[in-house]
C-alpha cells in the first residue's frame, strides 16, 4: 500500500525543455524532506526533448519521487487535471514549466493549510528577465500580462475578490476540493498559441464561495522567467486579447438581459479607461501605453458581447424589464 504524501507538486509542461530543466533544479534544492512531496510532470504532447530531460532528472535524482506523465488532450487544464488525478498528496501545488521556487517554497506553502478551513493559497509570481533590456513601454501593471503577481500585503492575509487570487504559477490546492467542487474548466485555458487564461482563477472563485479560505502568501514566492520572445508589444496584445475573452466565457449568462447589462458594463468602463487614457496622453505619463492596453483590453470585449447579445435575439423590452419569456 502506497504511503499517503503531503504535497504533490505538478508541473504542466509544453515544448519548454530548457525552462523545464530550470524548474526541475530548483525542485530538488527544496528545503523540505523529499518524504513530503512528489513531483509530477505532465508534458502535453510535447514535440522537444521534454521526455529526455525527464529521464535524466528520474536517474539523477533518486532520493525524490518523481513521475513523467503525457497527456495527449491539448490544454493547460487538461494537463493540470490529469495531474491532480494522478496525485497522491493531500495538497496540490502548481507550477509553470517556467517558474522555479526558492529552496524555501513548498514549506512556506504547506504551512498555510495548517490551518483546516484554507482551501487554497498562493503566492508572488516575480519576473526574472534574465539579464534582458527591458522594453521603455513595459510599466507598471502590464506586466501582469507576463505573469507578473505581487499583492500589497507583508502578511498572510485572506482575499476574497476574483482579481486578487494567486496564478497556476504558483497555487496550492487541497486535493479533496477537486472531488468536491470540481477540477479546472478546460474551456477557459490555453490550448497552443489559443490565449485563454482564467482557469485557475475560475477555480479559486469556486473555492473562495463554497466558504474556504484563499490566502495570499508574500513569503512564498516562485520566479517567473521571460522569454525573449515575450517581450514584444505583439505578445501584449495576445495575452490582452485573451483576458478579454475570457471575461466573455466567464460571465456567460444564457439570460439575454444579462448579456446586455454586462454590454453596458463594458461600455461604461470603456469609456472611463479611455478618459483616463487621453489624461495620460495629455500629461505625457510614462506609462501612457499602459494605460492604453487597459483601454483595449476592455474595448476588445465590446464587439465579443454585442455578437452574443445579438445572436440571443435580445429586444429592449426584455433588456428593461428584466424578464425573459419562460423565466
Amino acid at each position: 500500500m502506497s504511503r499517503q504524501l503531503e504535497a504533490s507538486i505538478i508541473v504542466a509542461t509544453y515544448n519548454r525543455a530548457t525552462y523545464l530543466s530550470i524548474c526541475l533544479a530548483a525542485l530538488a534544492n527544496l528545503e523540505s524532506d523529499p518524504k513530503r512531496f512528489e513531483i509530477i510532470v505532465v508534458d502535453n504532447n510535447s514535440g522537444d526533448n521534454t521526455l529526455t530531460v525527464c529521464l535524466k532528472y528520474i536517474q539523477d535524482h533518486p532520493d525524490l519521487e518523481v513521475r513523467y506523465i503525457c497527456e495527449t488532450k491539448q490544454g493547460a487544464s487538461y494537463a493540470r487535471n490529469r495531474g491532480v488525478a494522478e496525485a497522491r498528496g493531500e495538497i496540490i501545488c502548481f507550477l509553470d514549466d517556467d517558474s522555479p521556487p526558492p529552496p524555501q517554497w513548498l514549506n512556506t506553502l504547506l504551512d498555510v493549510f495548517n490551518e483546516p478551513s484554507v482551501g487554497c493559497a498562493g503566492g508572488p509570481s516575480v519576473l526574472d528577465y534574465q539579464g534582458q533590456e527591458v522594453p521603455w513601454w513595459l510599466q507598471g501593471d502590464l506586466q501582469a500580462l507576463l505573469s507578473s503577481y505581487a499583492l500589497p500585503y507583508s502578511e498572510i492575509t485572506q482575499l476574497s475578490e476574483w482579481y486578487q487570487f494567486p496564478l497556476s504559477c504558483n497555487m496550492a490546492i487541497r486535493r479533496s476540493l477537486f472531488g468536491e467542487l470540481g477540477f479546472l474548466r478546460t474551456d477557459l485555458s490555453k490550448i497552443g498559441n489559443q490565449p485563454l487564461a482564467a482557469a485557475e482563477t475560475e477555480m479559486a472563485d469556486r473555492i473562495n464561495k463554497a466558504g474556504w479560505k484563499v490566502m495570499y502568501v508574500p513569503d512564498g514566492p516562485v520566479y517567473h522567467l521571460v522569454a525573449p520572445e515575450r517581450l514584444n508589444k505583439n505578445y501584449i496584445y495576445h495575452r490582452g486579447r485573451g483576458l478579454a475573452e475570457s471575461h466573455i466565457i466567464l460571465t456567460a449568462d444564457k439570460r439575454p438581459y444579462m448579456t446586455a447589462r454586462w454590454f453596458a458594463s463594458d461600455m461604461w468602463y470603456a469609456t472611463r479607461r479611455f478618459f483616463w487614457l487621453l489624461i495620460s496622453i495629455v500629461g505625457r505619463k510614462k506609462t501612457w501605453f499602459d494605460d492604453y492596453i487597459r483601454f483595449w483590453i476592455i474595448a476588445q470585449r465590446i464587439p465579443l458581447r454585442l455578437k452574443k447579445l445579438l445572436r440571443e435575439h435580445v429586444t429592449p423590452q426584455q433588456i428593461t424589464s428584466g424578464k425573459m419569456q419562460g423565466e
